[in-house]
Parts: C-alpha cells; sequence; structure tokens
C-alpha cells in the first residue's frame, strides 16, 4: 500500500492543530466577555470624587477658586455606572440661590440641594452620603459701570464721506472688581477693514474681550454709516467781533479769515458766507500778547473737515 508524503502528513497535523488553537482562543474571548458582563453587572458600593461646578452666580459675586471644589459621594451602582463616573462624566453642578456670601467667603449648604444632585446621576444610581455637606470659598464682590463705545476710524472712499455714524447700542455695562473697571472710561470695538467705504453700510462689530475677572453686557454692537458724496468749498470772510464794548474801536491784521469746509453734494449749493461766523472773543484776549486766536461762532451741522487761515491776528483797540 502506497505511503502519504511526509508534506502532507505535516501539513494536515499543523491544519488541526491551528483549528485547536483558534477554538481555545474564541473561547478564551467568550469567556472574558461573560466575565465582565457578570462583574460589572452587579451592584457596588464606592466612593467617587466630583468636581463641583457652579451655577446661578450672583453677577455681583466673582468666585475664587484657588483650588478646583470637589464633592466627595458614596454610591450604590452597577460597575457599568461606576466606568461611566471615571472615566465620562465626574462632575455634578452646585446652584448658588441658597449661598450666604459675607466677608469675602461663600457658605454653600447642601442638604437643600440633595434631591437635584441625586437627578444628576446616570440610571439607577442610589447617593448614600456625601462630604462635605457645605463648600466654601472666597468671591470677590464686583461693581459695574456704564461706558461709551467709541467710534471706530473709518477709512473713507475718495470724494465720499460719512454723513451719520450710530451705535446700537452706543454704551455698554462693564462688570467686575472696583479697582479693575474704575480706570476704564470707553471700550473700542474691533474693527480692522481696511476697505475704502463708498456707500451706506450696517455691520456687526465684536468687542474685545477683557481680563480676567472683567465682562460686558453686550458681546457685540451693530453700526450703521451713512455715506454720500462730497465736495469741497472755500469761502473768504470778514472777521466777526464777540463781546467787544461798544466804545471801543479795533482793527485786524488781517482783517479777513479764508474757511475751507466738505458738504454733501446736495446740501453744498444751499450753504453760504453768511451760514459761518468766525472771529475774536473779546473775553479771551489776553492783552499782554500782541495776537489773539480765532474762533469759529457758528458753521453749518452738516459740513465735515472744516479749516481756516490764518489761525491768529494781530489786533489793535482804541478806546
Amino acid at each position: 500500500m502506497e505511503k502519504e508524503p511526509v508534506f502532507i502528513k505535516s501539513l494536515q497535523k499543523a491544519s488541526m492543530d491551528k483549528g485547536r488553537n483558534k477554538f481555545f482562543f474564541v473561547f478564551l474571548l467568550l469567556s472574558a466577555v461573560f466575565w465582565f458582563f457578570t462583574k460589572f453587572s452587579k451592584e457596588y458600593t464606592e466612593v467617587v470624587q466630583y468636581k463641583v461646578v457652579l451655577e446661578d452666580i450672583p453677577v455681583t459675586v466673582i468666585p475664587i477658586l484657588n483650588r478646583p471644589l470637589q464633592l466627595e459621594m458614596t454610591l450604590k451602582a452597577s460597575g457599568f455606572q461606576f466606568l461611566y463616573y471615571q472615566f465620562i462624566d465626574h462632575t455634578v453642578k452646585i446652584q448658588l440661590n441658597e449661598a450666604a456670601f459675607e466677608g469675602g467667603v461663600a457658605t454653600v449648604p447642601l442638604a437643600g440641594q440633595f434631591q437635584d444632585i441625586q437627578d444628576q446621576l446616570l440610571g439607577k444610581t442610589e447617593m448614600i452620603n456625601y462630604f462635605p455637606t457645605e463648600l466654601e470659598f472666597d468671591y470677590q464682590k464686583q461693581y459695574s459701570k456704564k461706558v461709551p463705545i467709541n467710534i471706530p476710524d473709518l477709512k473713507m472712499a475718495i470724494g465720499y464721506s460719512a454723513t451719520r455714524i450710530t451705535l446700537e447700542p452706543d454704551s455698554v455695562l462693564i462688570i467686575g472688581p472696583l479697582a479693575y473697571i474704575k480706570s476704564t472710561t470707553s471700550i473700542s470695538p474691533i474693527y480692522n477693514s481696511n476697505e475704502a467705504i463708498r456707500k451706506n453700510t450696517v455691520s456687526y462689530l465684536d468687542l474685545p474681550e477683557q481680563e480676567q475677572y472683567i465682562s460686558l453686557d453686550k458681546g457685540e454692537v451693530l453700526m450703521t454709516v451713512d455715506v454720500d458724496r462730497f465736495s469741497e468749498q472755500v469761502f473768504t470772510l470778514t472777521l466777526d467781533p464777540k463781546n467787544f464794548p461798544k466804545d471801543e474801536v479795533y482793527k485786524w491784521f488781517p482783517n479777513q479769515v479764508t474757511v475751507s469746509f466738505s458738504a454733501p453734494l446736495n446740501q453744498l449749493k444751499e450753504i453760504s458766507e453768511k451760514d459761518f461766523s468766525i472771529g475774536v472773543d473779546y473775553e479771551k484776549i489776553d492783552f499782554s500778547s500782541p495776537s489773539v486766536e480765532l474762533e469759529v461762532f457758528h458753521q453749518p451741522s452738516t459740513i465735515k473737515n472744516v479749516r481756516w487761515e490764518p489761525k491768529t491776528v494781530a489786533y489793535l483797540i482804541r478806546e
């Protein structure tokens, strides 16, 4: 009888060994899974450390937490639930609506929040007790004041100007410790556009983030810019005296002033020399000086970029 080759016998033996090994590892895996579900389905009583998250903080209070607040809770739960608390969520929210604030120390009693804490736990987890029974942390009292919001510098296209710029709101409430906010007199919105403006625009501008312990009651402001075409005009005016005694004679050197300005095209033709008054206020003359500064007493409200020459004149006054 012809014998099978040695190579074929070896291959058959290896296949049988491989099948036995695969069966062994499958059996081992099933045993591990069965053990895992059996073990972690049981109920245990363990102590879990929870990180405290404060809620309903009064607007006049800034918590100062030199170290994280923790609550140590004794729980009765399944192994799966303890895995969840250990690796996914181990925070608990504590309300401050019943906290006492005195002398820079806040005291939060927890007896009235037992059910609220229990409701935050997963599934049928039972809270047996917790420690401490009240939380304490330092706080700083904060103040507030209203400050104006600055209109940003806008880049206008040549021949155009803004006839009106409005901010909504035009002021903001700044909140924080008195030492921090007393030096703040205004807030400037964030505006980084380099594009020249040539038409009416409406845009939201973010207010800048403040330093630690400082907050604003608004995060953005609505800016509306009304734009019109402008042109320039020049007038030569005779100087006007103001508050001069009737019995005094005065002369100016020179006795005229040239004023230039920009105005919307549709209003330019309606503006005349009579709408301006530039001259000298007798009550502001320094008689020890040979010259006096010119002052604009009146000008149209719609014009822009008002300039005049000269800025000062020599004078002669006789009684």
